[in-house]
């Protein structure tokens, strides 16, 4: 044991991998297994998209990216962040990743020293302290309940925050409760960060598009603008346009933050494939009317799934 990183014996194991893992043993044995330990849309990736990419390999767009991301991909982004999000970014301050996660990481790999914390609502996607972990910070855990709809109350974020903290990871619409902040319940948050300039807030919206009844999306530096140079607003392709195994995530921050994520990535992974960028580029600029179809058949089945379980007896 002694021959490996003493950083493992800080991380557990994916708590999402292994049960996907389990639940494809269990189907390869015969069992009919229903998975939902992953976020697996099981729609097909849109024909348009699919078109984009054989269409680069016919191109021959099968070499080396740039270690940030194909300019197209990374102007597409920038279109995304201004039409759907108000957000004004040039294609400098956006970069390119192998999924969200992938971004994160970076992310958190180029900000964090040790004894640097950072804040994360409980509960949580199980990835983001295990990188928090990684990354050699301390993950500090603000609490949230049903009463408030298991979303982040001010007065808990305020707690938490201490000279030490470097970020809040800000996920809305939230895996695992669904919790989805409204304009005025972030507005109520991004108040409290205004008053700590040294937080920093990193934001998931990879769930942007799943949002349900009249219910409108917003991300932090959307409802506070003070907020713009100390948010980094990560996104992707998986959930939306269901492309989780193209493995495209992308953000858009502050110059400095991108360049040093670009430093780490190029040591690391340098970049995305190329042809699933090309992809990504034409699931951002194309049509998004598949978004409508997608987000009423998830509506039935949460709809469905409630309906059963508020019929069930015992405790």
């Amino acid at each position: 044991m002694g021959f490996l990183a003493d950083a493992l014996s800080r991380v557990k194991p994916s708590a999402t991998i292994a049960m996907t893992q389990k639940a494809r043993e269990l189907k390869a044995s015969g069992m009919d297994v229903i998975s939902l330990s992953v976020g697996e849309p099981d729609f097909d990736t849109p024909d348009h998209i699919k078109e984009a990419a054989i269409d680069a390999i016919r191109r021959g767009e099968t070499k080396y990216p740039p270690v940030s991301g194909i300019v197209p991909l990374r102007e597409a982004i920038v279109r995304k962040f201004k039409r759907e999000n108000g957000l004004d970014y040039k294609p400098s301050q956006t970069i390119v990743g192998t999924g969200g996660k992938h971004v994160i990481y970076n992310a958190l790999l180029a900000t964090l020293n040790p004894g640097d914390e950072v804040v994360i609502p409980r509960p949580y996607w199980v990835s983001y302290p295990e990188m928090v972990a990684l990354a050699g910070g301390t993950a500090v855990f603000a609490e949230t309940d049903m009463a408030h709809a298991f979303k982040l109350q001010p007065e808990e974020l305020e707690r938490v925050i201490t000279p030490k903290t470097k970020w809040i990871i800000l996920n809305s619409p939230s895996n695992p409760s669904g919790a989805a902040y409204s304009h005025a319940e972030l507005k109520a948050l991004t108040d409290v960060l205004m008053r700590h300039p040294h937080v920093w807030v990193l934001t998931d919206d990879m769930y942007e598009h799943l949002t349900y009844g009249d219910f409108t999306f917003v991300t932090p530096a959307q409802v506070e603008p003070g907020l713009y140079e100390r948010t980094l607003t990560m996104n992707g392709v998986s959930k939306a346009y269901a492309m989780t195994g193209w493995r495209i995530g992308y953000a858009a921050g502050p110059e400095h933050l991108i360049k040093a994520m670009d430093f780490i990535q190029g040591q690391q992974t340098s970049g995305a494939t190329t042809i699933a960028q090309w992809a990504a580029v034409a699931a951002l600029d194309g049509t998004q009317e598949h978004l409508a179809r997608f987000r009423a058949a998830f509506q039935d089945r949460r709809d469905l799934v409630v309906s059963m379980l508020n019929q069930a007896s015992g405790t």
